[in-house]
């Protein structure tokens, strides 16, 4: 009796082994190697196919092969040719272009005349795995070999689809995915997307500012003594602000006081020669005119004394710069010195960028945040913009706007405060999001190249 086990002993025993594989490197060792026992080749080689390329994994007999080799290259280059045959076939030479042709001869030149049995696996339904038969020096292939390794076919798809199990998405994508539907559907997506319509958003740096703040001015020229008030002070009526250095006022009024005491002394004096001298009467007029000079001189004199000290005249908060650099300084009549506010009273001043200027109403919702507190955000609305161009703190040509608070302005641990900055975000009209993307872009392209 033979000792030769049937076909179908080993095409199980194959099997048992494919479906045993603990990991894809094994499996591959297993296919290609064990398979021979079943059905007698000269080499086996595996490919991956990835849309119309058919890449190297492995061959028989070899552990660790080059991928870069000058076999394998031309393996896959025949292979790649042939990604799109789904089906099992006989390969020869006239299967392939000319170009093709002459890799097929490079192998065949290696062993003696070839022949080969290109054998697809198809998990899930998709081609992903390719066997590559050879057979040797003219050696032919028989109907039931091709039999033979049609069902290791049937064993490796099941061995791949084990340790490949399908994902609902992967599924999905081999049921529905295609190239061409996939390139349709972006490009209807992103016209989709391009033509929808969203605020124009324009981002602008801002300040809280006081709302009809009352201005303390120098009321005349001279030099301030000490401005006696800080930042955040709360002040009443009568408070005393600031007050100017006494002495060329006080010089001034007493030169004042000294020549009508003068001249009332002459007046009186010529009254009582006029008694007997035409000459002293004569003088009694120009006297008395020149002592209602001095009076007028005496009282602008006693007008300045009284404005030395400058006092708050409503009640409110201070705004003032450092008040030790105003120590000194030489002011003139009308020049700004400090702020009286009310801190309930609050405006928010935009300073929008000149290239920003688009169209924005009264309404415009306005979000503002603020650098103090950036996990917090307020809400206002414009009130007013200019229709002039005007230099920001910053320098830059901008359009200054102002926009009211909605409701109490309250935010972080307490009310804002006069002088805190940050952005100020501002939604306009609808337009579309192609619009809102290349709006700056193009207005630079212009700009540079003057269309």
């Amino acid at each position: 009796m033979s000792n030769e086990q049937h076909p179908a002993m080993i095409l199980h025993q194959l099997s048992t082994e494919l479906l045993a594989a603990e990991n894809l490197k094994q499996l591959y060792f297993r296919l290609l190697n064990r398979s021979i026992s079943l059905c007698p080749y000269k080499r086996a080689v595996l490919f991956k196919v990835d849309g119309k390329r058919a890449n190297f994994l492995a061959v028989s007999g070899k552990s660790g092969v080059d991928a870069y080799s000058e076999m394998v290259e031309k393996w896959e280059s025949l292979a790649s040719s042939l990604s799109g045959k789904d089906k099992p076939q006989l390969l020869n030479e006239g299967v392939f272009s000319d170009q093709e042709a002459q890799n097929w001869k490079f192998i065949s030149d290696h062993t003696n005349g070839l022949s080969v049995y290109w054998l697809p696996i198809k998990p899930w339904g998709k081609t992903k795995y390719v066997l590559w038969f050879e057979r040797w020096e003219q050696e032919e292939w028989t109907e039931r070999d091709l039999q033979l390794l049609s069902l290791v076919g049937v064993s490796a798809k099941a061995a791949f689809e084990r340790l490949e199990p399908e994902t609902l998405c992967r599924r999905i994508r081999g049921k529905f995915f295609s190239w061409r539907r996939f390139l349709v559907a972006t490009v209807v997506l992103l016209a989709v997307l391009l033509s929808w319509r969203v605020p124009l958003r324009v981002v602008a740096p801002c300040e809280i500012i006081p709302e009809d703040p009352f201005i303390v001015t120098a009321p005349l020229s001279g030099v301030v003594s000490e401005v006696l008030v800080e930042s955040g002070d709360q002040v009443k009526a009568g408070s005393l602000l600031f007050d100017y250095d006494p002495r060329v006022v006080m010089q001034e009024l007493k030169i004042a006081q000294q020549q009508v005491k003068t001249l009332q002394r002459t007046l009186m004096n010529t009254e009582l020669k006029a008694l007997d001298s035409s000459k002293a009467k004569a003088e009694l007029s120009i006297l008395e005119c020149q002592l209602e000079q001095e009076r007028i001189r005496l009282k602008v004199s006693e007008y300045r004394a009284s404005l030395l000290d400058v006092r708050a005249e409503v009640n409110g908060s201070i705004i003032v710069d450092n008040p030790d650099e105003w120590r000194g300084r030489p002011v003139e009549v009308g020049q700004k010195v400090l702020m009286v506010v009310d801190p309930q009273n609050i405006n928010l001043r935009i300073w929008l960028p000149e290239a920003d200027n688009v169209n924005f109403s009264n309404s415009t919702e306005v979000k503002v945040l603020l650098n103090a507190f950036p996990d917090d955000s307020l809400h206002a609305r414009i009130k007013y913009v200019a229709q002039s161009v005007s230099v920001s703190p910053e320098g830059v040509p901008s359009i200054m706007a102002e926009g009211a608070f909605d409701g109490q302005a309250n935010i972080g641990e307490g009310k804002l405060r006069m002088g805190l900055k940050g952005s100020a975000v501002l939604y306009g009209e609808k337009v579309s999001v192609a619009y809102w993307l290349l709006r700056k872009p193009w207005a630079s392209a212009r700009r540079i190249m003057g269309i």
